[in-house]
């Protein structure tokens, strides 16, 4: 491995040109000839359920503290307690639902 990376070599589009294969990538994103990439068809990938839990819990930190600070009083203890069960079930429920309707569409 050289010493001589800059910041551009994480987004694959390095300037000393070790580790690419002339697309700007290292070995992924190419296509075949007459295909094009999911992006271009219309297709999405999945919404991953973990990063929607992780921000609905960033959201609810972020409302306790505005409570908070407009004088509210929040039992921390049960507040915590009710915010990782509701992160569980999410965690849980979510990929079983996302399993549910891929099973369903061609």
């Amino acid at each position: 491995m050289s010493d001589d990376v800059t910041a551009d070599d994480a987004t694959g589009q390095g300037t000393n040109g070790q580790g690419t294969n002339g697309q700007g990538t290292h070995g992924q994103g190419t296509t075949r000839p007459g295909t094009t990439p999911d992006a271009e068809r219309g297709h999405r990938p999945p919404v991953r359920v973990g990063g929607v839990v992780w921000g609905l819990i960033v959201v609810l930190v972020g409302a306790g503290v505005l409570l908070v600070a407009a004088g509210y009083t929040i039992d921390v203890q049960l507040a915590v307690i009710v915010l990782l069960i509701a992160a569980g079930v999410g965690l849980i429920v979510g990929p079983v639902i996302q399993g549910l309707r891929r099973g369903r569409t061609p």
